[in-house]
């Protein structure tokens, strides 16, 4: 079963069958799993973006889809492309981080947070002292982290 095919049968949930993909990953799959970061098909675009994160936690050296941050995708592959920016190098402005700091979602406001600050948001500072009164305990928990990494 090949890269795509493990992407579109995946139940949405486990990740041990994307843990397979990320750990079989070679430097020829990476235009593949960036572009299936792009794909029309959510769930396949959450797989793609869930073994991205992986192979940059990993040291892969892959470009940064910056562009899809700005295109407002599903939450979860926000996320992982968020958590990916401690991992990698990207350019990317911090203002384009900016709409996920107000995100409904708790884990989306915390890792909007951490890529703000480590991209330079010139507001750095205020944001973090904001967070530690987020009502969400892990926004609380990240803004300690990062405040304590500064």
């Amino acid at each position: 079963m090949d890269m795509m095919e493990r992407f579109e049968d995946w139940d949405g949930k486990r990740v041990a069958d994307l843990r397979a993909v990320a750990d079989a990953l070679m430097p020829s799959d990476y235009a593949d799993v960036i572009a299936a970061c792009y794909a029309d098909d959510t769930k396949t675009a959450r797989a793609a973006s869930w073994v991205l994160k992986a192979a940059y936690e990993a040291g892969a050296d892959i470009a940064f889809p910056a562009d899809i941050l700005g295109a407002d995708p599903h939450w979860e592959i926000a996320l992982h492309l968020l958590q990916s920016i401690q991992h990698c190098a990207v350019d990317l402005p911090p203002e384009a981080v900016i709409p996920y700091l107000k995100h409904e979602k708790p884990m989306l406001r915390a890792w909007a947070l951490d890529a703000y600050v480590r991209l330079g948001g010139s507001d750095s500072d205020t944001l973090l002292a904001a967070a530690a009164n987020d009502p969400a305990a892990s926004v609380r928990a990240r803004a300690r982290n990062l405040a304590k990494e500064q």
